[in-house]
């Protein structure tokens, strides 16, 4: 049997998350179905990225006649020599599934598992959501950590400032998914625990000055060994996060994007603890998809965006002591 699986990304080059997540099948459609040959067809970005996983033959970017003809696409999954088209795009199946019995709570706890990757595993083989390793990765040379580990230091970590959505709007003229007040007093408790604490500001394209250092955008695989070399990486869900799934990069997640509660995207390697957090994100979009309750939205005021910065650093400074 050989296996083509083909994500356009050429239709979403912006979209870091989703593309890095893509990493999530590869193990299992090898193990799953143990193919003779396996392909992946994206983009030269996806073939710098993942070029060295061990679970795939062959990574290449989509030939002109393959992104023409993909409105053109049709179901090719039952085929001898299947080809799947995955996109990130939600779907009704993932949510019915997680509706049933404790299946939600399942997947919120599983420690290789989140949404993002059940959505894509659905696109293959509903089967595959019982597959116990369902985690994106990004296959680090030795050379690409040593290189990292130079640069970054051994007292470094990293935090991840993020915007928020360009269409979203708010009374205090916010710009920033956590307020910046916020960040600016969980730096200070950070500082004030560690004052030899180095703090990294990764994906944004601004230096907000929170930080100590910005590491502007470049190269994924760089940034991934960069996060590599940190201690701990203090951010909201997204691209970021997810290279920190790739890694298994220890993180602090304290908001989900937009709408999205974080409870979903949290992997094994997040430290997630439900005292900071605020029980209206359990009728956040997804969960009030999939609960089938009425949605918060139509009264949230943001407080999540303003997260208590006292315990959010308790939770950093706890986990950074237990490291010495």
């Amino acid at each position: 049997m050989r296996i083509k699986l083909l994500f356009p990304r050429w239709k979403f080059s912006y979209n870091l998350g989703d593309t890095v997540m893509l990493s999530c099948l590869f193990k299992a459609i090898k193990e799953f179905y143990r193919p003779d040959y396996f392909e992946v067809i994206g983009d030269n970005t996806m073939v710098e990225l993942f070029a060295n996983d061990p679970y795939v033959d062959h990574f290449r970017a989509g030939s002109l006649l393959e992104k023409k003809t993909l409105k053109f696409y049709g179901d090719r999954s039952q085929n001898k020599n299947p080809v799947f088209l995955v996109l990130p795009e939600w779907n009704r199946a993932v949510f019915k599934y997680l509706a049933i019995a404790d299946n939600l709570q399942k997947m919120i706890d599983h420690p290789r598992q989140n949404i993002l990757s059940l959505v894509y595993a659905q696109q293959i083989n509903p089967e595959l959501f019982t597959f116990d390793d369902l985690r994106p990765r990004i296959h680090l040379t030795p050379e690409e950590i040593t290189e990292a580990d130079k640069q970054i230091g051994d007292n470094s970590i990293a935090i991840h400032v993020a915007d928020i959505r360009g269409r979203q709007k708010r009374d205090d003229g916010e710009k920033l998914r956590y307020s910046f007040a916020g960040w600016q007093r969980l730096i200070k408790e950070l500082k004030k625990a560690d004052p030899t604490l180095k703090i990294y500001e990764v994906g944004s394209f601004k230096f907000h000055g929170l930080g100590d250092v910005h590491i502007p955008h470049g190269s994924i695989r760089k940034l991934a060994a960069q996060l590599n070399a940190m201690k701990l990486v203090i951010l909201s869900d997204g691209g970021v996060h997810n290279l920190c799934n790739a890694i298994d990069k220890k993180v602090v997640l304290f908001q989900g994007y937009e709408w999205n509660p974080p409870d979903m995207f949290k992997m094994g390697n997040g430290l997630f603890n439900e005292a900071i957090h605020l029980e209206c994100r359990k009728k956040c979009h997804i969960f009030s998809d999939i609960l089938r309750i009425e949605q918060a939205s139509k009264s949230c005021k943001k407080e999540c965006y303003d997260l208590d910065p006292v315990l959010l650093a308790k939770e950093c400074n706890d986990y950074l002591l237990s490291l010495k």
